[in-house]
């Protein structure tokens, strides 16, 4: 949707074919312009004025479309939602692909009250803190073609009174916990995957419709009525399938087609069945867009690409039976549809003709920035495509092309990311010229945004720039293998992005040391009271409240009551450990950059180079240790530069983990004797115990912290009693985790072929719900208590490696 950035005015001058125009950037005292053409690039000169006045607008309403069909069966969860938000500051809505977040989030911002100024929704799917801080501003003020630095930014948003709805946000908590401090007194609602540990975040966490709403769903799709025995049928899918939205939409496709209800025995299948039923202009449509990595292109560019002029109302039918996703901007393939429709072509869709319709798309002179903006993943994809498929000069045209329109954007990452992958491809097709355009842009950016090199050698120079580059590619890249999680093997000779994890990845995702707490016969882990050193005093330490967490699942487990919450806007927590995928430890490891090779030097044109950087950190009091892939690029040419798109790979190692593997077709997987539960099994699992993870390191030092507390207490170092609340919150946090876990392993079971494989998936679910046992007994009972689940992790490990094993068989 359009932001007002760049909106043409005295300064900016578009012609077709061409951009040209002038930005301002900078503070009140370093202000410059960046002067923009599409023939010589970007440059930066002093600004011969003041720096513009942005006027506030009144009232601020930037909100989605309506949607075509009501919102179904959420009457509860919005009642909740209403509540919390007129409450809270900062509102979460977590939960799995597919259960309805977004719609969900599209109805609060048009039916909810707005904030005292007014209010603001966004879509933040591979979007940095910076840029997304940028979109509001440029909602909120009229400042035609201005880009403040960072801390007038953050001057003109502390102003604000908003309520900012962000949908699909994919910041890790340092950027979250930055983008709500900058906009510190307005009110956010978000949507993500997985739960946020950002102190103050209101978490509620959504799950499939009840079974009542879920075959309603099925009705209105179906726009009938149900018979008795369907009805019967549905319930029990609706049980079967977790109540999800997405898949319920495909039950009444199955049944619109005139094949009837599936039964629970052929879900599996349902999908291929369903594809195979579609006409040939809709699987055309969905291999498209299932090629390109979750990415998403709009209406307008779907007809040029096949050569139809009715796409919009093809893909509204297949988003309405839940084969495709809709935003504001255009229609995305959920990672599933896109893992079969690939499957059964064999193949992606060709690199060159989508690189040669998005440049005349970006060329055009209808083209906004604002809409080449919203589509900078789709032309990142097609960049790093042409690249792999030998047709790099194809992808440097592009990134040439639509540099300026993004540039005036003012979305300054999401250009770094685009400048990164078409270094990467003019590196590869031996266009010296190019290397140094896409070089020479990416140090004008550094320059406007006030963080010019450092350096003075040019190489050095080149290195500090990539980096950065790099940095921005790697976000984006793992947003989007994070929102599709796509794997299995897809021939091709030119794939956009690797479709099957690495075959070396198959360590278990769960820390090897599962004691939670430090040495637990020493150091008891402890509630109100540690055995080894009662408190003294002339009464108790009170005990806790619970979490501020609420689950709207329909499961049989109670949500946990919440608590009142510190400031909106407290200190971020620590950064959380992560999991060791490597099978080390090494304690003392600091994190170290990936190598940036710009040597120059020129490898056999056919090699390959898989550089994966990792980094192990140790974690005080916990014995966990954790791994952070940064990432390693496999250019050709043997540059290894951490600019690509990471796609099913780095599903597999979680969000904190990023690897871009380059492999050719035939180091891909075959997935034709796997069970397909695999596909989306591991990558699923891998994500949830990366969090899990993350939450019970959290526990163990929040464990240390309180017993840290006690001993102080109990020596008289301090007067203060110790508040064991901070414990109490992680193990919930922990709890909230497996139950989430839990339901992942019951929904890969149902649809399990292979009895291996359910077997394998059996087995790590009876461990996890013997390790919820364990934190539960803990919660509710804490005095003199510990928590080991030492056994409960080596059963998992055990489990998880015979799973992998399976599902490479």
């Amino acid at each position: 949707m359009p932001e007002n950035n760049g909106a043409p005015d005295g300064s900016v001058r578009t012609r077709a074919g061409d951009v040209s125009g002038t930005m301002i950037v900078g503070n009140r005292n370093t202000v410059t312009n960046l002067n923009i053409t599409a023939g010589n690039g970007s440059s930066v000169t002093v600004n011969a004025g003041p720096p513009p006045d942005p006027v506030k607008r009144q009232p601020i309403s930037h909100l989605p479309r309506s949607a075509g069909d009501p919102l179904i069966g959420r009457e509860r969860e919005v009642r909740v939602l209403q509540q919390a938000v007129g409450e809270r500051q900062l509102v979460q809505i977590w939960g799995t692909s597919g259960v309805g977040k977004s719609a969900l989030l599209r109805h609060l911002a048009r039916t909810l009250p707005r904030g005292p100024e007014g209010a603001a929704y966004i879509e933040a799917g591979g979007r940095t803190a910076d840029d997304l801080a940028q979109a509001i501003f440029d909602i909120s003020f009229d400042a035609p073609n201005y880009k403040p630095s960072l801390e007038v930014l953050k001057e003109h948003l502390k102003t604000l009174r908003l309520r900012i709805y962000l949908d699909d946000v994919g910041l890790d908590e340092k950027d979250l916990h930055r983008l709500f401090d900058l906009a510190e007194h307005s009110t956010f609602v978000f949507t993500s995957q997985h739960r946020s540990s950002v102190a103050g975040v209101h978490t509620i966490r959504l799950d499939g419709l009840a079974t009542p709403a879920g075959v309603n769903l099925v009705q209105t799709v179906l726009a009938r009525g149900l018979r008795p025995d369907e009805a019967r049928t549905v319930t029990a899918l609706c049980d079967a399938l977790h109540g999800n939205p997405l898949r319920l939409r495909r039950i009444a496709l199955s049944a619109a087609t005139g094949r009837g209800l599936p039964g629970i025995a052929d879900l599996p299948a349902l999908l291929p069945a369903l594809l195979n039923r579609l006409k040939p202009e809709e699987r055309d449509l969905l291999h498209l867009l299932g090629s390109l990595s979750g990415a998403e292109l709009a209406a307008r560019q779907l007809n040029t690409l096949l050569g139809r002029t009715d796409t919009e109302a093809l893909a509204d039918g297949l988003v309405r039976h839940g084969l495709l996703v809709a935003s504001e901007t255009g229609y995305g393939c959920p990672p599933d549809v896109a893992q079969c429709v690939l499957g059964s072509r064999m193949t992606q869709f060709p690199a060159a003709p989508l690189c040669r319709a998005l440049t005349a798309w970006v060329e055009a002179r209808e083209t906004t920035p604002d809409e080449v903006a919203a589509h900078f993943q789709a032309l990142d994809v097609a960049v790093l495509g042409a690249e792999r498929s030998g047709q790099a000069q194809l992808g440097v045209a592009l990134a040439r092309a639509a540099s300026p329109k993004l540039a005036l954007s003012r979305q300054f990452d999401a250009w770094g990311t685009l400048l990164g992958a078409g270094w990467a491809a003019a590196k590869s097709a031996g266009d010296s010229a190019g290397e140094e355009f896409f070089l020479r842009e990416a140090r004008t950016r550094r320059k406007a945004i006030g963080r010019a090199a450092l350096t003075t050698a040019l190489v050095l120079e080149a290195g500090v720039l990539w980096q950065e580059l790099a940095a921005l590619q790697a976000h984006s890249a793992v947003h989007q293998a994070a929102a599709t999680a796509v794997t299995g093997a897809v021939p091709s000779a030119a794939p956009v992005a690797p479709l099957a994890p690495a075959p070396t990845v198959v360590n278990p995702p769960v820390v090897t040391h599962p004691v939670v707490g430090p040495t637990p016969v020493t150091h008891p882990v402890v509630g109100p009271t540690p055995v080894t050193h009662p408190v003294v005093g002339p009464t108790p330490v009170q005990p806790p409240s619970t979490p501020n967490v609420i689950d709207l699942s329909q499961s049989a487990q109670p949500p946990l009551p919440s608590s009142p919450m510190p400031g909106a806007h407290a200190a971020s927590q620590p950064t959380p450990p992560k999991i060791d995928l490597s099978g080390t430890h090494n304690s003392a490891a600091q994190p170290t950059p990936p190598k940036i090779d710009l040597s120059g030097a020129h490898g056999s044109a056919s090699q390959t180079t898989h550089a994966v950087n990792t980094t192990t950190t140790g974690t005080t009091g916990a014995s966990h240790t954790a791994v952070a892939t940064a990432g390693a690029a496999a250019a050709k040419g043997g540059v290894a530069l951490v600019v690509a798109c990471v796609m099913g790979l780095a599903a597999v190692l979680g969000v904190g983990a990023m690897v871009y593997a380059a492999k050719q077709s035939d180091n891909a997987v075959a997935t034709s004797s796997v069970d397909p539960v695999c596909a989306t099994a591991i990558p699923a699992l891998a994500r949830e115990t990366q969090q899990y993870n993350t939450d019970s390191a959290a526990t163990s030092s929040a464990m240390d912290s309180y017993n840290n507390a006690v001993r102080a207490y109990n020596a008289g170092r301090t007067s203060t009693r110790p508040d064991d609340s901070a414990v109490k919150s992680a193990v919930n946090a922990v709890l909230n985790d497996l139950r989430s876990h839990e339901s992942t392993l019951q929904g890969a079971m149902s649809q399990a072929r292979d009895r291996s494989v359910s077997s394998d998936l059996s087995r790590m679910l009876t461990s996890r719900q013997e390790e919820e046992s364990r934190y539960r007994s803990f919660r509710d009972h804490p005095s003199g208590a510990t928590i080991d689940t030492t056994n409960q992790a080596t059963a998992y490990n055990s489990a998880w490696r015979s799973l992998v094993a399976h599902c490479r068989a």
